[in-house]
């Protein structure tokens, strides 16, 4: 007996969609190959998505998603709520790290995302950074986050120590003293190097202000 298929959704459509990004990368998700997985005309994706383009946008709605702001904790930190969304949003990436590359090149304007900003400022709001700062600084550890994700999963077919090889196999010591030195001690784990990036971003964050100057018009 032949197993009936779930009725077409948007849900559905999302699931399989974002389970054949995962499998096979941004290039091999077309509509016709998401019909196929779904056991359906193509054509009739469009009656709940209009266009491939919308297709990954609601995809990367999907990952914001995934996304939430950590609970309150007694005598948290402005500085803690900020690192513990990152690292979640870190965590997220990661669960899909096909679909990075969408999250760091398409607008990231989606509900979802949105909604986070949004409950992360009014966390903020009775601390030391808010509005226009904090909204800065939010949007700064976004694109750290996905700059490091993206090219943390560019060497994910490699460890560590096989990426610095390379790159020290290609350096002339002679020409490049400084660099073949260091690369002989370099070696941080990915989440370590992650972490105190994110920490430096958020307690220096402040300071900066404080220092650097706003560009003149």
């Amino acid at each position: 007996m032949t197993a009936t298929r779930p009725p077409l959704s948007r849900n559905r459509i999302l699931i399989e969609a974002l389970a054949l990004l995962d499998e096979s990368g941004v290039e091999q998700l077309s509509m016709r190959r998401l019909g196929q997985r779904l056991g359906v005309d193509p054509m009739a994706i469009y009656h709940h998505i209009p266009s491939k383009t919308a297709l990954l946008d609601s995809l990367v709605e999907e990952i914001w998603l995934g996304v939430q702001l950590p609970e309150v904790r007694a005598g948290e930190s402005w500085q803690e709520v900020l690192c513990d969304v990152f690292r979640a949003f870190r965590e997220r990436l990661y669960q899909h790290p096909r679909a990075v590359v969408l999250v760091g090149t398409r607008p990231s304007v989606t509900p979802a995302m949105l909604r986070l900003v949004d409950q992360i400022l009014g966390r903020l709001d009775q601390t030391e950074i808010t509005g226009k700062d904090a909204m800065e600084l939010i949007d700064c550890l976004s694109g750290y986050t996905v700059g490091k994700v993206l090219a943390e999963i560019g060497g994910a077919e490699q460890s560590t120590s096989a990426n610095v090889a390379s790159v020290l196999a290609a350096v002339d010591a002679t020409t490049h003293p400084y660099l073949a030195r260091t690369l002989l001690e370099y070696g941080p784990a990915a989440e370590e190097e992650f972490e105190r990036g994110l920490v430096a971003l958020v307690t220096g964050w402040r300071l900066a202000a404080a220092t650097v100057e706003p560009p003149r018009a």
